[in-house]
């Protein structure tokens, strides 16, 4: 899972009121599969705010540390837990997650310093034939 995919600003609605905050992913266990990930938003008018921190357990289920402040309230609670899913499920695993696609990438990196390498020897070479 790619951190910036799950990182950033999140808006959502509750109750008829319009919430804007952030989430950042906070850790992921590679053993268990685990995602642990921060959300915080605030009413955008009014005085209300609510955070959490969240951690998605492989199967997809959610267990969650709600704080309320203000005139929040529980639909407030399942709104941002509802965008914390949303969020955690559109990023999905990465590429980058995979070890095949990354030894594969390695290969191809090496191929493309080693020609990178040898244009710039015969680029030098032809250089010292003209000069000399």
């Amino acid at each position: 899972m790619a951190g910036a995919a799950v990182s950033g600003p999140l808006r959502f609605e509750a109750g008829g009121v319009p919430y804007a905050g952030a989430v950042r992913l906070v850790d992921i266990d590679e053993d268990s599969g685990a995602v642990g990930a921060h959300a915080q938003a605030r009413a955008t008018r009014g005085w209300a705010g609510v955070a959490a921190d969240v951690r998605r357990q492989p199967g997809g289920a959610l267990d969650a540390d709600v704080t309320l402040t203000g005139d929040a309230g529980d639909e407030a609670r399942a709104a941002l837990l509802d965008a914390v899913r949303e969020r955690l499920d559109a990023a999905g695993p990465s590429l980058a997650d995979d070890p095949v696609w990354r030894r594969k990438l390695a290969l191809r990196a090496a191929l493309a310093v080693g020609i990178g390498v040898a244009a710039d020897l015969a680029g030098a070479a032809w250089d010292r034939r003209r000069r000399g």
